[in-house]
């Protein structure tokens, strides 16, 4: 099975491999516990490789000087890495229609960051919530459809909410459709000193298996113990 590097040789480890290239891999987690810097350091890593990635940024929070910090080769790194800014949910809807024509042979990861917000502020607005989820479950289709056909991973992060029944769980944001939708469940959690890593699903590697690390300078570092 292909796979392609995390960006950390660690993880790459913990995933036996890096990320699958055929399928949607989705970060999950609360604002601020590291998710965008799992998905810049796979983006480096792709681009120092010679290959293009497709990243759709939807939250406006993409620091050049943090591309900077991962990478000796920043220029090379975001002469490949083409940004895409969507700031309403039907510029997203737009966006990822176009996706599949971006999605040329030099591509090699496909980023979305976040899938969620703009859909949460669309469906706060929204007279009709089906409408809305249908739209998301068509882009997440959409999203499926390339990473099968084109064997071009998809990473995306998602927000999460309390479990109100289960004080010390999170849930999702867009629930089934992400669940469903994605072979590969990644969850982070925030700690005081560090970072959790709790592997939720995958199609070949056992649930439940857990790490630490800390984001530092040039990327992130394993915490042991």
């Amino acid at each position: 099975m292909t796979k392609v590097s995390s960006g950390a040789d660690f993880l790459d480890l913990f995933l036996e491999g890096g990320y699958d290239t055929d399928i949607i891999t989705t970060i999950y987690g609360p604002s601020g516990s590291g998710k965008t810097n799992l998905c810049l350091l796979a983006a480096v890593r792709m681009a120092e490789s010679g290959k293009k990635v497709l990243f759709v940024d939807t939250e406006g929070g993409i620091a050049v000087e943090r591309i900077k910090q991962l990478s000796s080769r920043h220029e090379d790194v975001l002469q490949r890495i083409m940004f895409l800014n969507p700031v309403t949910f039907e510029d997203q809807k737009a966006i990822f229609g176009g996706l599949k024509m971006l999605a040329v042979d030099d591509v090699g990861l496909i980023i979305v960051d976040s899938i969620s917000m703009l859909y949460r502020l669309e469906l706060s607005q929204a007279e009709e919530v089906y409408d809305v989820n249908s739209a998301l479950g068509k882009q997440l289709a959409q999203l499926v459809e390339i990473a099968r056909t084109k064997n071009i991973p998809v990473l995306i992060t998602n927000q999460v909410y309390a479990d109100f029944e289960r004080k010390d769980k999170v849930k999702m944001v867009g629930g089934d459709l992400l669940k469903y939708g994605s072979k590969c469940l990644l969850e982070v959690q925030k700690f005081n000193s560090c970072r959790g890593l709790i592997l939720r699903k995958h199609r070949s590697l056992p649930e439940g298996r857990e790490l630490k690390f800390k984001i530092v300078g040039m990327g992130i570092e394993e915490v042991c113990g």
